[in-house]
């Protein structure tokens, strides 16, 4: 599946927030693209085709992850969380701080149950935490190359169970929506998908802090209708009810952020089913970029696959419903 290695060259670059250069530099090696727009928010757009109307089909580049915010005497590095990180996901991770002489292994560590004088265990939150460099001075860690600000990575294992049939990784929110539209845009370029109207694809920054580049995009393109492909998280009885990974595409009908047009929902149920493919609506916790877009009056769906473990280092999707959302973002382009 050629989404697979997209994907897999794309988790592996570091883009916490407000750093997502190497990811947006990357995306556009790989659609080969000269005709691309970049907006003062790191955004990359491409158009495509001709037509009155417009489709945007937008994925966000982002992922969690860390700042450095102190580099402390005894070369203890203090960092803030960017995005919605739990602090449980925090001890004991291998992290990578990246600085602009390369890269800087650490970890976050704890101390041993024999050496803890507290009798009973605690989530032990982010400000009492520290990256450890295996450095003893401040002067140390700084000949290593950190600086305040340096953007701050989870290690990201990848890892295919059940013989192929899951992946577990780090960042597929939402680096699988993004290899999505890589591979959807050049089939479009190859005359693989042929659309109908004129076709913006484009890769947002910062939705895992608010939106923020979706909302500098909506500013500037108001198309008639915007695709949002994104991860929703599942399994929550209460919240996210029977959505399961492996059930098929999700329509993300209600978040916390957006409550999507039925019409809309009944639409590309139709067209899943008429082409014979599974498609699962759900409710689920969160947002998306769709909040930015549904704001400006236009039209707007989110559509993804289900993912377990989301904003974890074991982030876990399973590859079958991968392969269903591509067919289905084809059958609707071509509608």
């Amino acid at each position: 599946m050629s989404v697979l290695s997209t994907l897999q060259k794309l988790i592996q670059i570091p883009g916490v927030s407000g750093y997502e250069a190497k990811v947006r530099e990357t995306i556009r090696s790989l659609i080969k693209e000269e005709n691309v727009e970049v907006d003062a928010l790191g955004n990359l757009t491409v158009s495509i085709g001709e037509g009155d109307r417009s489709i945007l089909l937008t994925a966000h580049m982002d992922e969690i992850g860390l700042v450095v915010t102190n580099i402390e005497e005894d070369g203890k590095i203090k960092f803030r969380k960017v995005g919605g990180i739990d602090d449980r996901v925090l001890i004991s991770q291998h992290v990578t701080i990246h600085s602009d002489g390369g890269d800087i292994p650490g970890v976050i560590g704890i101390a041993p149950p024999h050496l803890q004088l507290e009798k009973e265990a605690r989530v032990i939150p982010w400000n009492e935490l520290y990256i450890d460099v295996g450095a003893t001075s401040a002067d140390e860690v700084r000949e290593l190359g950190v600086e305040l600000l340096n953007q701050v990575t989870f290690y990201k294992p990848w890892r295919l169970l059940n013989k192929g049939r899951v992946l577990v990784s780090r960042a597929i929110d939402d680096r699988l929506g993004c290899s999505l539209l890589v591979e959807l845009l050049n089939e479009v370029k190859r005359g693989r998908v042929k659309p109908k109207c004129r076709i913006y694809f484009s890769w947002t920054s910062q939705e895992e802090v608010g939106c923020r580049g979706a909302y500098a995009l909506a500013h500037r393109l108001k198309p008639d209708f915007v695709v949002v492909v994104d991860t929703t998280s599942c399994c929550n009885p209460v919240i996210t009810g029977p959505l399961a990974p492996g059930n098929g595409p999700v329509i993300r009908a209600i978040d916390n952020s957006s409550i999507l047009d039925p019409n809309l929902a009944k639409d590309i149920v139709a067209l899943a089913k008429s082409n014979n493919i599974p498609v699962q609506i759900a409710s689920a916790g969160g947002g998306t970029d769709i909040v930015a877009f549904q704001r400006i009056n236009v039209p707007s769906i989110a559509i993804g696959v289900a993912v377990k473990y989301t904003h974890s280092v074991v982030e876990y999707v399973r590859l079958n419903d991968v392969e269903s959302l591509m067919e289905l973002l084809r059958m609707f382009l071509e509608r």
